[in-house]
């Protein structure tokens, strides 16, 4: 554990580290940069910190004790979509945590530079998401979408099954000319060291300068990744 971001943000050399990093690794160089999580973790701290000091730890920990303390647990209803282990309608307080923001194991301290690498991380699998169905007049796509249209008065499996042929075509044709970049790590690195280094400055003050070199469309980028958007990460192949 040593720091949450370079001195400099504006050193790039200071986030050569970032060349290095896996999908997982992303996804956490961008969640402890997000002011909530550094708060929850802090008050969850806290409580756990408390909670040792009455009743000791590993391997002196009084078990008991510390599960009938309500500062152990919060309500299962905080943990809906969490997949945590449910004991009368409480769950603990690491797992509700960690569940929140989409991992597995003890919250880490934003502080922590890699905790997926040591092993104290562990990315809870995201839930699949259905792939949207737009009309071909839909406003604002991006490059890397493409938009069909299905006619449900006919059968549906010749028309999936030519739609995937289509994609798999269109795609290969957007990545020889350039207009598609693959979902792969080592080609996305450059860009979210960008990404990161504008969330270091605004923590670093530095707001107005970060208005004047980047344009608003980045830096709302940035904003989105620091606020769940890093769980997309977790969808690019390793």
């Amino acid at each position: 554990m040593s720091h949450l971001q370079p001195e400099n943000w504006q050193d790039q050399d200071a986030y050569s580290y970032c060349q290095e990093l896996n999908a997982e690794q992303w996804a956490w160089e961008f969640l402890r940069r997000n002011p909530d999580y550094q708060q929850q973790w802090q008050q969850f701290w806290q409580t756990w910190q408390a909670l040792e000091a009455d009743y000791g730890k590993p391997p002196n920990r009084d078990f008991c004790a510390w599960k009938n303390d309500p500062r152990a647990w919060v309500p299962a209803s905080e943990c809906a979509d969490g997949e945590c282990r449910i004991d009368e309608d409480k769950v603990l307080i690491e797992c509700a945590l960690g569940a929140r923001w989409g991992f597995h194991k003890f919250p880490p301290n934003p502080l922590d530079d890699d905790p997926v690498g040591e092993g104290k991380l562990s990315w809870r699998k995201p839930k699949d998401e259905p792939l949207p169905i737009v009309q071909n007049s839909a406003p604002n796509l991006a490059s890397e979408q493409i938009a069909l249209v299905f006619d449900l008065s006919f059968p549906l499996r010749p028309q999936l099954e030519q739609a995937r042929r289509q994609l798999q075509l269109e795609a290969r044709q957007r990545q020889r000319h350039g207009t598609l970049k693959p979902k792969r790590v080592q080609l996305w690195n450059d860009h979210w060291c960008e990404l990161l280094r504008i969330q270091d400055g605004i923590s670093a003050g530095d707001e107005e300068t970060v208005k004047h070199r980047y344009d608003k469309s980045i830096r709302d980028e940035a904003n989105m990744m620091i606020n769940r958007g890093y769980l997309t990460l977790l969808r690019f192949p390793k």
